[in-house]
């Protein structure tokens, strides 16, 4: 208990349905996350599996009843720990735990995680008093050059990481082995949705893979989009998934589906951009930025 996990959903043909931490608050209580987009559709089929399985279990769909903020960054600790009287110490809450108390008088259930790659805390609190938590914090925080980010910034320090976010960097045919996920599979479990089909799918050879890739470091040109496609030999060999320019790394830098040949890192390539001509582009080991992850780990 006061543990979390990073967990995948896949349906039935071992497609990659979701990812989400989970978090264990109690004995026979699980606390859970999806992505954004995906809470109304997980909560449907976790609701249809425990009809269908007979399972003695409660589910509690709370999206609309929480609100949830990410204060994240160097400072974060520093500007929580006016609020709160909770031991905010790496020994007392460590990367990836999840812990109950009082911020700024409110309750709230706090975990260690982060989409940034930073220090951070996701804090999720009862809806109602969402605004006057976020009020709080920008207030302790003023001192520390706090402000808001949003999903854009989210979304390139993430890419900046590595993290892949499932329904942009996945499609409706995406198994795990394709992404990297193979951590994430338990083939050993005695039963879990979409094993029999990743049992077949993992002896077979892959058709394509998700690498990093990044521009050359002077590049000035028209940039590619998401969806643009990877051309080898005069035939599509991918297509990309996420790019944006990273001030941390100095170019541009994405991730996209290659062919399994074509995965090593240094690997060059052509991205066919709108008017068709062809961008040079290199495979990139990731993370891009922070390779040992130390910055969402420890500052003590």
């Amino acid at each position: 208990m006061g543990d979390t996990r990073d967990a995948v959903m896949f349906d039935e043909s071992g497609v990659l349905g979701d990812d989400c931490v989970v978090a264990r608050i109690a004995e026979d209580v699980f606390y859970f996350t999806t992505t954004s987009s995906g809470a109304a559709t997980v909560y449907r089929e976790l609701s249809r599996l425990n009809i269908e399985w007979k399972l003695d279990c409660g589910l509690i769909n709370l999206t609309g009843s929480y609100s949830a903020m990410n204060l994240a960054g160097p400072a974060s600790r520093k500007v929580l720990a006016q609020l709160t009287d909770m031991d905010l110490s790496s020994a007392a809450f460590p990367y990836l735990a999840v812990r109950s108390g009082s911020v700024a008088g409110i309750p709230v259930r706090m975990m260690r995680v982060g989409f940034v790659g930073e220090w951070g805390y996701e804090i999720h609190v009862p809806a109602e008093y969402g605004p006057t938590l976020w009020d709080a914090l920008m207030k302790a925080g003023e001192s520390a050059g706090i402000g808001p980010f949003g999903v854009e910034a989210q979304r390139l320090l993430r890419l900046e990481k590595g993290h892949l976010i499932v329904s942009q960097d996945t499609d409706g045919l995406t198994n795990p082995f394709e992404v990297g996920m193979d951590w994430a599979v338990k083939l050993d479990k005695p039963f879990f949705t979409g094993k029999r089909s990743l049992q077949i799918v993992k002896k077979m050879p892959l058709k394509r893979k998700l690498v990093g890739f990044r521009l050359a470091e002077n590049y000035s040109g028209e940039v590619p989009k998401e969806c643009h496609l990877i051309i080898e030999n005069g035939d599509i060999a991918g297509r990309v998934t996420s790019i944006s320019w990273s001030p941390h790394v100095g170019r541009y830098i994405g991730l996209a589906f290659v062919l399994p040949s074509m995965t090593e890192p240094g690997t060059p390539f052509s991205i066919r951009i709108t008017d068709g001509s062809m961008v040079a582009a290199e495979v990139s080991s990731t993370p891009f930025f922070d390779p040992k992850d130390e910055r969402p780990k420890e500052i003590e």
